[in-house]
This record gives C-alpha cells, structure tokens and sequence, in this order.
C-alpha cells in the first residue's frame, strides 16, 4: 500500500498499552488517559500540532514512562504518512521522531527486565513496536540491512508479547500489520528486510481484525488501518466504507473521515450520500477557512503520496465537481460554489486544460469569497496552476505556523 504500514502501526501503540487490559499490568492516571484522547482526536481532525502537544504534554505527566514518546512518535510518523514530502520539509520533526523512537526503546528496558509478568509483556510490546518503526523508516531510506535486523527484533518482542500473555489483543495488531507488509515487499526490498522471515497476508488481516474486534484501546485504529488496506491494496470500497462510516461517528469531528467517507461513496454510486458529505466538509472548511490551511495537504494528498494530483485523480475529481455544480446551479451564489469552482479550475488547470480553468477562476472571483479563495484564483489566472505550483502551495500551508 502507498501509505507506510508501521506509520499507522505506529500510532496506536500509546493509545494501546498505557491503560492494562490486565489486573497485574499497568494503570494510567485520569490525566494521562485524557492527553491520550485529546492527542487522538486531534491528529484524525488532522490537527498535528494539538496532536503533539497533547503527547508532549503526557511525556511531561510521566516522564519515566515509554509511552509518552511512543505516542509522539507515532503522531509525527502518520503525519509524515500522510503529509507527503514532510520530512524532507522539516527535518527537525525527523530528528524528534528518532529521538522518541530511541527513548521509548530504552524505557521499555526496563519494563522488560521487571519480574512482574504483565509489565514485561508491556515492555517487549512498547519495544517491538518501537524497533519495527525504526526499521520501516531505515526501509524507506534504503538501509536494507538496518530494516533487517530491527524488523528481527521488533518481531520476536511482540511474539514475547503474546507468549507472555496470549489475550494481549493489541499486539496481534502489531503481528498483523508485520505479515501484511511482510507479504507486500517486493524485490530488492523484500530480500533486504526479510532475509527468510516470511509475511501471511490472510493472517496478518485476520491478526489485524482480531485486535479491532477485541482489543479495548487499539480498536478504532485497527479499524483505521484495515480502511486503508481494503481503500488502496485491496479496492474493496464497501469494506473500506463500513469501517470509514463507523470511524466518522467515533471522530465526529475528524474532516478526514468526512472525506474519506465522500470519496467511497461516490465510487459506489451512492451520490445523494457523497454530495451531502462534500456539503459538510465545506462547513467544517467555512467555519475556520484558516484553521484547515493546514489540513488540505493530508486531504489532497494523504491516500496518493508521490503520485498526488495525478491526472487520472484529476479526470475522477473534475467528474465529481461537474455534477457537484450541476447540482447547485440553480441555488443562490454562496462560499460552497466558491469552493466547487476554485477546485475545478485547480484540476483542469493541472490537467492542461487552461481555458476552461481560467472560467472557473473568473468565476470564484465574482463569488462569495471562502478563506483566500480569490488571492488563490487571481494567481492562478496570472500563471497557470499546474501539479507542482499546487503541491508548493499545499506544502506552504502545512507548514504555516
């Protein structure tokens, strides 16, 4: 799949583990449950930076504690999943990515040298995950070897994991996820990172269901990432979409969800449904134009990566705003028409055809305005908008302050 596996793996862990699903294991204070909520909520509403000080603030709660920098590092590794270019954009959030991966590798010593049984289990878990992330981000360097070897590791600590405790339903995720991608590596990757160990892709799905099945704390993100699978892998959408649907009701105020829920309903013919999902995803939009500067790269880019703004993505979105506009061309001009034709203009833009684009952009002139939508629309009409003036303005956005 395009989006790094261990990247979602990533970002459950601390929303797993520091609440024990077992009478001898761990508890966590009220407010170390609370910056755990307040960071996952944050980073589905695709607000990274309330997501990390969320975990930034659990750290400070429990210095001591692994999971605090478990937690940040899996929130700077889905942003960077989904965000594409960031850290080659920011490399001050790589090195705080590899200095929470290094610290929660060492706390997590120590709960793995503990005689208590269910502190232990949480340390081969928290170390597992850990080391599996340090080797997924070493693959996507090209350090085969590197990958090798804390894929090795990361493998036989969550395995201590569930031999320790054979009911510890998040770490069947981890395994999941592992024998997924395990059986997805191709060529010289494959031969760098597995050296003989073998992925199961019907038990890595099956470990992954498992855990959002059963487990209390990983569910919805195991659902998140079975999503992902049955979105982009598999193209199964009516999957995709019965886990997206109930995750929007889990995150009512996640604008990625919104999306994600409009786009598959669309590709299964329910456009009554779409429509009124592109509707509220406007109204989140117009509520705060400049608070979702920062979420249209995840938005636009988030599913597609490197081959964002595609132009077989354009030709599909260019289909969805023609009838979107169809739909409203009888209804009084306001923000949503803005919206609708400064998008079109985008797409056909990137898509060569300039004339009509220049229409498009003419029109959000004379409309309504939504956040910045007629500096945007007067640029585009001095120089064209193609792929990469729109990826620069995206990534600008997301890295605003």
């Amino acid at each position: 799949m395009r989006t790094s596996v261990l990247a979602l793996l990533i970002a459950l862990a601390p929303v797993s583990a520091p609440v024990s699903l077992h009478a001898g294991g761990m508890h966590a204070s009220s407010s170390a449950e609370a910056r755990l909520e307040e960071g996952l909520n944050a980073l589905y509403g695709l607000d990274y930076a309330k997501s990390r000080l969320a975990s930034r603030k659990l750290i400070e709660l429990e210095p001591d504690s692994p999971f605090g920098y478990l937690f940040e590092a899996g929130v700077i590794w889905w942003q960077a999943s989904q965000e594409y270019g960031l850290f080659k954009d920011t490399p001050t959030l790589q090195g705080l990515f590899e200095r929470d991966v290094e610290a929660a590798v060492r706390k997590a010593d120590a709960y793995i040298d503990s005689k208590d049984k269910q502190l232990k289990a949480d340390g081969y878990f928290i170390s597992g995950m850990a080391l599996g992330t340090r080797g997924q981000w070493n693959l996507m360097k090209g350090k085969w070897l590197d990958a090798y070897f804390d894929g090795k590791k990361a493998l036989k600590r969550l395995k201590k994991c569930v031999k320790l405790d054979d009911e510890y339903e998040d770490a069947y995720l981890g395994l999941g996820v592992f024998d997924y991608q395990a059986s997805h590596l191709s060529g010289i990757a494959k031969l760098g990172f597995l050296f003989g160990l073998r992925g199961n892709e019907e038990r890595g799905l099956l470990r992954i269901q498992r855990a959002a099945d059963k487990s209390r704390f990983s569910r919805r993100q195991a659902a998140q990432f079975l999503s992902s699978i049955y979105l982009v892998d598999l193209h199964d959408d009516a999957r995709a979409l019965a886990l997206i649907s109930q995750l929007r009701k889990d995150f009512p105020g996640s604008s990625y969800f919104v999306f994600l829920e409009a786009l598959l309903r669309h590709r299964l013919g329910d456009w009554e449904g779409s429509f009124a999902l592109g509707r509220e995803l406007h109204r989140i939009i117009a509520a705060d134009p400049r608070a979702f500067r920062h979420k249209w790269l995840t938005v636009v880019c988030g599913l597609s990566g490197p081959d964002c703004l595609a132009a077989t993505d354009m030709e599909r979105t260019v289909v969805w705003l023609d009838r979107a506009l169809h739909e409203t061309s009888k209804e009084k001009p306001d923000s949503f028409k803005t919206l609708l034709y400064l998008l079109r203009g985008q797409a056909l833009d990137i898509s060569r055809r300039r004339d009509d684009a220049i229409a498009d952009y003419q029109q959000v002139m004379i409309l309504p305005p939504l956040g910045e939508s007629r500096e945007i629309a007067h640029a585009c009409l001095a120089t064209p908008c193609g792929r990469e003036a729109v990826l620069k303005r995206l990534r600008a956005m997301s890295q605003e302050d």
